[in-house]
């Protein structure tokens, strides 16, 4: 079902489709929850416009959150308002987790490394991938193409060093995932790791 979901996310993101209705009905993945439990909430499903709306509310009504807890993240249906959700987390100060059987993967994995700090649980999943566009995919770019922008935008924003998203476009094409090796993670992440 993963993978399933996983080639309509990207499908979307190709033709450009950027609705959450647009994903199945018989999907068990909805617009991203939260789950509030004192300083921590627990995140679960697509990112995107809803998700970004349900953080903003969630963090008002809940000042004392300090830790976002990602458990099963498949990505993202809109990336703008995926970096959105990004660029509140670091803001707020707010510490990014994943526990031993978390699982997060393309947008999800921007979520996770744009925390203030991140947590990694031994066993946890972060996986990575090229984005394609409708023309082309990421790594068809110049490197000095204004497409690879509001990444490196990002990056610099929240701490991580751009050749994280350099890596990213080379680990697997736009239609693949690679989970990311424990030495992957402690070079391209261990400055923010907690």
């Amino acid at each position: 079902m993963k993978n399933y979901l996983f080639i309509i996310l990207l499908a979307f993101e190709v033709m450009g489709c950027n609705s959450e209705k647009a994903i199945l009905k018989d999907s068990q993945y909805s617009p991203a929850t939260i789950d509030v439990k004192g300083e921590k909430a627990f995140v679960n499903g697509i990112l995107g416009k809803t998700f970004y709306h349900r953080l903003t509310k969630t963090l008002k009504k809940n000042p004392q959150i300090n830790t976002l807890i990602l458990q099963e993240i498949p990505g993202s249906m809109d990336d703008e308002w995926n970096l959105k959700s990004c660029y509140l987390i670091y803001k707020k100060g707010i510490t990014t987790e994943l526990l031993e059987n978390s699982v997060v993967e393309s947008g999800g994995a921007d979520l996770f490394v744009s925390g203030k700090k991140i947590i990694i649980a031994e066993g946890a999943k972060i996986g990575v991938h090229s984005w394609a566009g409708s023309e082309k995919a990421a790594i068809e770019y110049p490197k000095d193409h204004n497409e690879h922008k509001i990444f490196l935008d990002l990056y610099k924003s929240v701490e991580i060093d751009t050749s994280f998203y350099w890596y990213t476009l080379k680990a697997a094409p736009a239609e693949d995932i690679h989970y990311m090796t424990d030495d992957e993670i402690k070079k391209y992440l261990g400055d923010k790791i907690k």
